[in-house]
């Protein structure tokens, strides 16, 4: 079963805020990027996410707040979730999940 998306993620003010984070940041992730000036890495990678520094449970007032933004790509983001990774065994029960592949026609 796949888990709902938050509301929030789906309304135009997140949207449009989520825009200007990616555009204020040349929409390169920005944890790449710090990584890249350290010569840790080669090439920073595009920014697919928006990351709420404080989480946006935490403290919803900051969910707009562009200072609390920061464009990551989908490798940084899953780092700093560690909590939303399926486990190497498969789904959270510990048993595999069913490989599925899904083709548009």
């Amino acid at each position: 079963m796949y888990k709902q998306s938050e509301p929030f993620y789906h309304r135009a003010e997140w949207k449009r805020i989520r825009a200007v984070a990616l555009a204020r940041d040349g929409g390169y992730c920005q944890d790449c990027l710090e990584k890249f000036r350290a010569g840790i890495i080669r090439k920073p990678r595009r920014a697919v996410m928006v990351h709420h520094i404080i989480p946006y449970k935490e403290r919803p007032d900051l969910a707009l707040d562009l200072g609390n933004l920061r464009s990551l790509c989908a490798k940084c983001h899953e780092e700093h979730h560690p909590e939303r990774r399926k486990s190497r065994d498969g789904g959270p029960d510990g048993r595999p999940e069913p490989k599925m592949r899904i083709i548009r026609v």
